[in-house]
C-alpha cells in the first residue's frame, strides 16, 4: 500500500500510524506497509509519547502546545509559512542540494555539487518546515516537504550512513578527515527527523536516523575510534534522538564526543599537551578553533568559531540535565557564560569578531564598532544555549540574553519581506543590502528553523510551577504533574509595548506558582553583567494586576514574580513593563576602536546606542539627508521619544529627536530597529552613536 494515499498533511488531520516497514534501499524506495490506521483528530503522536523528561531542571513547553496569533512573531510565523519556506527549498533545488541525493540514490546522472557540509542545509529548512506546519496547515507545502524528504531518505546506505557528499564522491574516506563536518549534517537530520515524526506521526526520518546514529556508534566510541568532530552539532542532536526513543546509546555518544575534546585522538584517549603544539598554527590552531584546546570541564573562557561554541555549550547543558552525573560539567559553563555575556558580547546579544580573521570570538573586552561579525548562525546557536541554561538553572538572566539575540543578533540576518539575508551582522556599515540568499547557505537556513521555533521558548514548566518567559499574543496549554490542564492566553503589542494581559484558565481550581519574568532591561539592566548600563539607572516601576488588584511585582532573586495562589478559570494578570527609550553606554574597559598603525586596540570617541525595551536602534543615513551618520552627535540632554508606525518597515517603533550635525546644525534625528535596516536601500549605518566632538570626523566606515 503506498503511503502516499494516507499520509497527513496538516496538524489538523495527523494520524496515528502502526506500520511494518519493508526497505527497498537499492531501488532508491521505501515502501510502507500499513497495519493500522486511526484517526486522531488535532492530536499528534507526541502526546501519546512526550520526550523523556530531564533529571535536573524545568521542562520544555513544546511549540506544539504553544499557538501563537498575530502580533509582533505572529507577522514572521506568517511569512515563514506564506514564503520563507517555499523561497528557501527553491533557492537548494536552484543549487543542487536535492539533486546531490538523487544522484546518491542512483536515480539521477551528474556529478556531486557543493561542498562536505551541504546536506545540513537542507535538513534546517526542513526542520523549519517541520516547526512551521505545526503551526499553519498547509497541504500543498507539507506534500512538497514530504517529497523532499523522500528523496533524501532514498540516498540512505544499507549500513544507515546518510551524506551525499561522501555518498558520491568519497565513500572509502567517510570518517578520515573530522574537520569536513560529517556528524554536523548528522546533526541536523537528527534533529529535522524527531520534529517530523511530532508533526505528522510518521516514523520514517526518525528510523532513518536511528539507523545513522547507529553507524556512528558503530565507528566512535570507547574501545573504538577517539576523535571529535569538526564543527559541534551533533552533541545537541543526540540527546534531542535520546529523548525521542529512549535510546540510552545515543546520549552515552553526544557525552562521548564532549568529553573526547583536548585529548590526543586515536584509538585510546590520551592527555594533550598544549605545549607540544604552536599557538594559532597547524593542530593547535585547529583545535582552537573548534575548542579542541582542552577538556570540556576546564574551559572556563570562550574560544574559537563562535557558532561551533554556542552548540557545544548547549550540548553541555543538556549533559547536565539528562545525566546522572555530569562532574565539571556545571563550573565550566558558569564561568563560559559569565566570559561570554561580561566580556564578549555585543550590545545586540551577537557572538564573533574578526579580531583573528574569523567568525571567532576574540581577547576579552575587545568588541570593535565596525569590526563586528557577528554571524547569524552564531546568534541561533546563543539563543539556543541561553535557554537551555534557563531550563537548568531557572534564572532570567539567561532568558534576557535569549531574548537580545533572538530580536537583535538573529532578526538582523532576516529581511522583513522574508528572503533576504546577512551572513555577518555589523554594528557599524558602510553599505549593506540583504541578498536573496548565500552561497554558503548556513545563515538563511538557519534562520529557517529558530524563528518558527519562538512559540517553543516563551515557557517553561517545573514542578507545580509555570515560567512565562516570553511576552508574545498567543496561547499554551500546559499540562501540570498533578493532571491539571492550564490554558494561558497572551495579548500584547510587545516588544512595541510593554502592556502584557494573560487569562489564566485551568480545566479545574487548583494552586500553583505562576512566575512571571521581569526582563533585566525593565530593572535598569539592558544585560545581565556590567558589559553595558544604562546612562540612567533610576527606571519607572513595573505594574502588576491581578483580577484588578494591585500586586507587588518585585521580582525574587530568580528574576520572577511568583504568583502562587489558587487558580481558577478566567482569573486576569494585568502586566505593565514601562519602556522609556534609554541610552546604553559600555563599559569603559571595552576597546571600540582599531589601533593606529598595527597598534593594540584603543578605547576611542565615548558614543551611546538605544535601546527601548529589548530592541536596540540605528541610525540609517537615508533618515539624515545631508549627514553622515558617523559624524552626528547626540548630546547626554537632548530628548528623545518614541512613535509607533504601523505602516513603516512592517510596523515599527522609531525613536525621534535632534543631533548636531557635521557643521554643528541641529538636524532631526530617526533611529529605526537595528534590525529592521537595510530594507529599503542600501546606505550607511551605525549602532553606535558620538556623544561629543572628535579631534576630526568619526571611523572609517567598512564596507
Amino acid at each position: 500500500m503506498n503511503i502516499e494515499g494516507i499520509r497527513p498533511r496538516r496538524p489538523d488531520q495527523l494520524l496515528a500510524l502502526t506500520m511494518k516497514m519493508t526497505i527497498n534501499r537499492k531501488a532508491g524506495a521505501v515502501a510502507v506497509v500499513v497495519s493500522a490506521l486511526t484517526a486522531l483528530g488535532g492530536v499528534n503522536r507526541a502526546e501519546a509519547s512526550p520526550p523523556l523528561p530531564p533529571l535536573r531542571g524545568l521542562e520544555e513547553v513544546d511549540h506544539s502546545k504553544v499557538t501563537v496569533r498575530g502580533g509582533f512573531w505572529g507577522k514572521r510565523l506568517k511569512t515563514h509559512l506564506d514564503l520563507t519556506i517555499d523561497h528557501s527549498l527553491n533557492m537548494l533545488e536552484n543549487d543542487g542540494h536535492m539533486a546531490n541525493f538523487d544522484r546518491a540514490a542512483g536515480v539521477a546522472d551528474g556529478e556531486c555539487t557543493g561542498h562536505a557540509a551541504f546536506d545540513s542545509d537542507l535538513h534546517k529548512v526542513l526542520e523549519g518546515a517541520m516547526y512551521t506546519l505545526a503551526y499553519g496547515g498547509d497541504e500543498r507545502l507539507m506534500k512538497r516537504v514530504d517529497g523532499v524528504l523522500d528523496r533524501v531518505l532514498a540516498a540512505q546506505q544499507e549500513d544507515g550512513f546518510l551524506i551525499a557528499f561522501y555518498i558520491l564522491k568519497d565513500q572509502d574516506k567517510r570518517w578520515d578527515n573530522m574537520a569536513m563536518h560529517q556528524t554536523y549534517n548528522a546533526g541536523h537530520f537528527f534533529e529535522m527527523a524527531v520534529e517530523h515524526e511530532k508533526l505528522t506521526g510518521d516514523p520514517k526520518a526518525l528510523d532513518a536516523s536511528k539507523r545513522f546514529a547507529d553507524n556512528i556508534d558503530r565507528v566512535f566510541g570507547p574501545g573504538k575510534r577517539y576523535d571529535v568532530d569538526g564543527h559541534q552539532e551533533v552533541e545537541l542532536a543526540l540527546i534531542k534522538l535520546y529523548r525521542a526513543t529512549g535510546e540510552r546509546r545515543y546520549l552515552d555518544l553526544a557525552r562521548f564526543f564532549l568529553d573526547e575534546r583536548g585529548h590526543l585522538h586515536g584509538t585510546a584517549r590520551k592527555p594533550f599537551d598544549p605545549a607540544t603544539e604552536v599557538k594559532g598554527k597547524g593542530p593547535m590552531g585547529q583545535r582552537l578553533a573548534r575548542q579542541d584546546h582542552k577538556p570540556v570541564v576546564e574551559q572556563f573562557e570562550a574560544v574559537g568559531h563562535a557558532v561551533r561554541a554556542g552548540y557545544m555549550y548547549a550540548a553541555m547543558t543538556d549533559v547536565v540535565r539528562f545525566t546522572e552525573e555530569a562532574p565539571g560539567y556545571e563550573n565550566a559553563l558558569d564561568h563560559l557564560w559569565e566570559d561570554v555575556v561580561g566580556r564578549k558580547m555585543y550590545i545586540t546579544g551577537g557572538l564573533g569578531t574578526q579580531q583573528y580573521g574569523f567568525e571567532g570570538f576574540g581577547d576579552p573586552y575587545v568588541l570593535i564598532h565596525d569590526g563586528a561579525y557577528a554571524e547569524t548562525c552564531a546568534a541561533v546557536a546563543h539563543a539556543l544555549w541561553q535557554y537551555r541554561m534557563n531550563l537548568l538553572k531557572g534564572d532570567t538572566k539567561y532568558i534576557d540574553v535569549m531574548e537580545l539575540a533572538l530580536h537583535n543578533g538573529v532578526l538582523a540576518g532576516f529581511s522583513i519581506a522574508g528572503n533576504g539575508y546577512f551572513y555577518e551582522n555589523r554594528l557599524v556599515k558602510n553599505k549593506g543590502q540583504r541578498g536573496p540568499w548565500k552561497g554558503l547557505s548556513c545563515c538563511p537556513t538557519n534562520i529557517a528553523r529558530i524563528i518558527p521555533q519562538i512559540g517553543g521558548l516563551a515557557y517553561a514548566r517545573g514542578k507545580e510551577q509555570i515560567l512565562v518567559n516570553l511576552y508574545l499574543a498567543g496561547e499554551a496549554t500546559i499540562k501540570m504533574d498533578s493532571g491539571v490542564t492550564v490554558k494561558l492566553s497572551q495579548e500584547t503589542d510587545y516588544p512595541w509595548d510593554g502592556g502584557v494581559q494573560l487569562i489564566v484558565t485551568p480545566d479545574r481550581a487548583a494552586r500553583f506558582d505562576l512566575q512571571l519574568r521581569i526582563p533585566g532591561w525593565a530593572q535598569g539592566r539592558p544585560v545581565p553583567s556590567d558589559l553595558y548600563n544604562y546612562g540612567q539607572a533610576k527606571v519607572p516601576p513595573v505594574g502588576l494586576k491581578v483580577n484588578g488588584q494591585a500586586t507587588d511585582a518585585t521580582p525574587q532573586a530568580d528574576g520572577y514574580v511568583h504568583l502562587n495562589r489558587e487558580w481558577k478559570a478566567g482569573d486576569v494578570i494585568r502586566l505593565d513593563l514601562p519602556m522609556p527609550v534609554q541610552r546604553v553606554y559600555s563599559n569603559e574597559k571595552l576597546m571600540t576602536e582599531y589601533g593606529k598603525g598595527g597598534q593594540p586596540p584603543v578605547r576611542g570617541r565615548e558614543r551611546v546606542t538605544l535601546m527601548r525595551g529589548p530592541i536596540v536602534y540605528c541610525l540609517e543615513e537615508q533618515d539624515h539627508p545631508g549627514e553622515k551618520v558617523a559624524d552626528l552627535i547626540l548630546t547626554p540632554d537632548a530628548p528623545l521619544k518614541a512613535e509607533f508606525r504601523p505602516e513603516f518597515l512592517g510596523g515599527v517603533t522609531v525613536l525621534t529627536g535632534e543631533a548636531l550635525g557635521t557643521t554643528g546644525n541641529r538636524v532631526s534625528l530617526t533611529a529605526v530597529p537595528y534590525y529592521a535596516w537595510a530594507n529599503r536601500i542600501s546606505n550607511p549605518m551605525t549602532v553606535w552613536i558620538n556623544t561629543e566632538p572628535g579631534p576630526g570626523p568619526g571611523p572609517a566606515l567598512k564596507p
